[in-house]
């Protein structure tokens, strides 16, 4: 077993056991009817306390020690496992290999396109971009190396588009015969501090469901979708984990999700179910870091809570401990650049955090040379400065307890360096959540907000006809915020929830980071897409709730059939 290393206080309990031993004795040979009764108590203990072996307390730093025998020390450093792909893992690779020679990174290797795409079609080798970001991210390499594996041919038959690393990676997996082993030698070659595991050694795909019902297969296709996706899956369902990935997990004291794309990159390891399952049941403290800035064609619009929340739903709503977001400001200059891509910085809404059941840390974190990311180096100092409060909480005892503490209400919110709330548990929501679609629309009908239940096609937006809805299995419900000066504004769909005879459908509304981006007049709507299997007959009161809102609004009452 594992302890934080702190100070020895083994001569304080020497001098405290010699003590009791001698008192006791001194206490048998006096004249008292419970002399021998007593004094042989106080010796026993003195003994008791002499015999016992030297423990430590909880103290800050960052390393560990081992049980002892003849009470030596045995010093290492953290285990750590960091989980997901592209250049964010990377980043954080970077900052946390100057913590502990005990990294380890599972990585995905779903990727279609590119460079990893055509080695994967023309070879049959799974993807290995990511995989290089991860070996020079880990490496001790020289600029020069480090310039040459991350070179990308510019032209030649069949090399442009090319990177080096992904050619060397390659090569290696046909000299050694195996993706992993190609792995496990590069890491020898580069002097890899650390190891790296594909999350499956199966050939493996992603697919993507959208908010209006089409699928998507392919990666590389998945960012590009128009409409928000819905759900991702993992193709095959069957696919299995490196049996190595398996054991670091078990043994590991602190497991990282993120950072990183999270449709295509973050979330397609944990899909893998025994990777899911090994960080379920670990004891290691488990930490989920949000993006810093939203992900055109995956994350339009998502706020921190918003990422929190679909990494929950497609996993388990007690899989993380914290949440690492970042609160620095983005430079007006950058986020003008990226907002012509449609991306925007993500919002730390940590109440919203909190009320999933996930401590939020805030922190600022961002490296804004050129690409808006986090800044290695700031991520590993709050990592090394947190890892004591981090690993006091493997206690399983003490865990359940905040949990239970928790959910009788006492939960606060934190701001760093500190932390704020308690453990991970699931959200207590009274009623029933619904499934729904939804669509977003620009629809100039209501120069005021307004609300509408529509149940059938005729009264429905002549604007949804394409959509082809079955109003006998379905329920549409309209949210308009009304006329708006500028573009930038939208509908952020929460939940719809059945209360007894009572629909609740909760919104956010987001408003737009930059005033005048489009100057002309808009009139964001959002309908809500309700299967009426889910909803009982008789009469139905429809209620709205704006987030942050203490009280629904009555829309409108319907008889059902």
């Amino acid at each position: 077993m594992l302890r934080p290393y702190g100070k020895d206080r083994w001569r304080t309990k020497k001098f405290l056991g010699l003590t009791l031993a001698i008192s006791g004795i001194l206490v048998i040979f006096t004249d008292s009817t419970l002399a021998a009764w007593f004094g042989g108590c106080l010796s026993l203990g003195g003994i008791l306390v002499l015999i016992q072996p030297p423990r430590t307390r909880l103290r800050s730093g960052a390393a560990f020690i081992t049980e002892r025998k003849r009470f030596k020390l045995m010093v290492r450093k953290p285990r750590i496992v960091v989980i997901g792909g592209g250049t964010g893992l990377g980043a954080i690779l970077r900052g946390l290999k100057n913590i502990t020679d005990q990294l380890t990174a599972i990585v995905t290797v779903a990727d279609d396109g590119g460079s990893s795409g055509r080695l994967r079609k023309e070879f049959g080798i799974l993807p290995p971009g990511d995989i290089r970001n991860c070996l020079i991210a880990m490496a001790d390499l020289e600029p020069l190396m480090e310039q040459l594996m991350q070179y990308r041919f510019n032209g030649g038959s069949g090399l442009a588009g090319h990177s080096f690393g992904n050619l060397f990676l390659a090569a290696m997996t046909a000299i050694t015969g195996d993706f992993q082993k190609a792995i496990e030698a590069s890491v020898k070659v580069l002097a890899v501090r650390g190891r790296i595991f594909a999350a499956t050694l199966d050939n493996v795909s992603l697919r993507a469901e959208l908010q209006d019902g089409v699928m998507v297969n392919g990666e590389s296709t998945i960012s590009q979708s128009k409409a928000p996706i819905k759900r991702i899956y993992l193709e095959p369902t069957s696919a299995k984990a490196v049996p190595e990935s398996l054991q670091a997990l078990t043994e590991a004291d602190l497991i990282i999700i993120g950072p990183g794309s999270l449709f295509t990159s973050v979330i397609p390891p944990l899909l893998v179910k025994e990777v899911l399952a090994a960080v379920k049941a670990s004891t290691a403290t488990k930490i989920y870091i949000c993006n810093v800035m939203t992900q055109p064609g995956e994350t339009d619009g998502f706020s921190a809570a918003d990422h929190l929340r679909v990494l929950l739903d497609h996993t388990d709503c007690k899989l993380v401990d914290y949440m690492i977001i970042n609160d620095q400001e983005v430079p007006p200059e950058a986020q003008a650049v990226y907002a012509e891509e449609g991306a925007a910085p993500v919002l730390p809404d940590r109440e919203q955090v909190a009320a999933l059941g996930v401590r939020p840390i805030t922190a600022p974190l961002l490296n804004t040379n050129g690409l808006v990311r986090h800044d290695a180096d700031r991520l590993a100092k709050l990592l090394a400065e947190l890892l004591p409060s981090f690993l006091g909480r493997r206690n399983r005892w003490h865990r359940n307890w905040r949990r239970w503490w928790r959910i009788l209400g006492q939960t606060t919110a934190l701001k760093i360096g500190t932390t704020v709330g308690g453990g991970p548990t699931c959200p207590v929501e009274s009623g029933k959540a619904l499934q729904f679609d939804f669509i977003a629309k620009n629809l100039p009908r209501f120069k005021t907000p307004s609300c509408a239940v529509y149940t059938k096609e005729e009264e429905t937006p002549a604007e949804l006809a394409p959509y082809h809805l079955d109003y006998e299995k379905s329920l549409l419900i309209g949210v308009f915020l009304g006329e708006r000066p500028n573009g930038g504004y939208g509908l952020i769909p929460r939940e719809v929830r059945l209360k007894k005879n009572k629909v609740e459908v909760l919104y956010r509304v987001e408003e737009p980071l930059q005033r005048g981006v489009v100057q002309r007049l808009t009139y964001p709507a959002a309908f809500f897409i309700l299967d009426r299997s889910e909803l009982p007959g008789g009469e139905l009161a429809f209620f709205l709730k704006e987030e942050g809102s203490k009280k629904p609004v009555l829309v409108k009452k319907l008889n059902l059939l």
